[in-house]
């Protein structure tokens, strides 16, 4: 604790237990101390005076420092999309996750079931996980979110941001042409086509097309979901996989229904 010298005292009074109220000369300055003053000697009365000194130790305040979200910082990164052209199905999320935008890979969440299901449905070949994001245009598949902006939930999200992200949705659609728009979330689907707001929504292909493309339903692979059992999700995506192959082999499939009514 560093020990401070003030010049030219004119009194120090004491205002309560181990606390000293002290003045300067002519009462230009003054102050409080948390600590016993460790010397004094006596001043004159001349304001002028420079000769007489207080020796006291005092504690400096902490200043607690506030730092704002910087551009490193996973409530602003946005992860990369993952498509090539020629791609069959195009997996679209609602946002990605905090854990994701930390990592900078698609569908990092510890709980989430995205990767296991991808594997687990022959959609590749091969067990994955988040870090490999940027090869799943091997297999045909691409990757993208309709609100790119990460949060801990969709609750933070606003109108808005669901209004802009459909138009680049839309954009991106017609840019690929994917065989298939793989929605992961019947929310994304009710967001999309505002008519289904209400009412049941069955898994699997949908009447509704996006940019002239076919849309499919899946489950929201996210461990919170829990409207889902895992085989559920297992079935749904086994489906989108044996419909987009009739699909690339130029026939066409009525909708698959799978699982219970429509959750998030």
């Amino acid at each position: 604790m560093p020990l401070y010298t003030y010049q030219c005292v004119m009194y120090v009074i004491r205002t309560r237990p181990h606390r000293w109220t002290f003045v300067f000369c002519g009462g230009m300055a003054g102050g409080q101390l948390n600590r016993p003053i460790a010397g004094m000697a006596h001043c004159c009365r001349d304001r002028d005076c420079l000769r007489h000194t207080l020796l006291f130790q005092v504690e400096k305040p902490v200043r607690k420092i506030v730092t704002k979200p910087s551009q490193g910082t996973p409530s602003r990164q946005r992860l990369t999309d993952h498509i090539r052209p020629g791609v069959h199905i195009l997996f679209v999320g609602i946002n990605p996750g905090l854990r994701s935008a930390a990592t900078g890979h698609h569908f990092a969440g510890h709980s989430n079931r995205f990767w296991k299901l991808l594997y687990e449905s022959r959609l590749v070949s091969e067990p994955l996980t988040h870090q490999d994001d940027w090869r799943l245009p091997d297999w045909g598949l691409g990757l993208t979110n309709i609100i790119q902006r990460p949060s801990a939930g969709v609750g933070t999200l606003k109108p808005q941001e669901y209004t802009a992200g459909k138009k680049r949705l839309v954009a991106t659609v017609k840019r690929y042409h994917p065989h298939a728009v793989a929605l992961l979330g019947v929310t994304i689907y009710r967001t999309l086509f505002p008519e289904y707001r209400s009412g049941r929504i069955s898994l699997g292909l949908q009447a509704k097309t996006l940019a002239g493309r076919p849309v499919f339903a899946l489950p929201n692979p996210s461990g919170r979901n829990a409207h889902y059992s895992y085989r559920t999700m297992l079935t749904a995506f086994r489906a989108l996989r044996d419909t987009t192959d009739m699909r690339v082999q130029g026939m066409t499939k009525g909708t698959i229904t799978v699982g219970p009514p429509s959750q998030p």
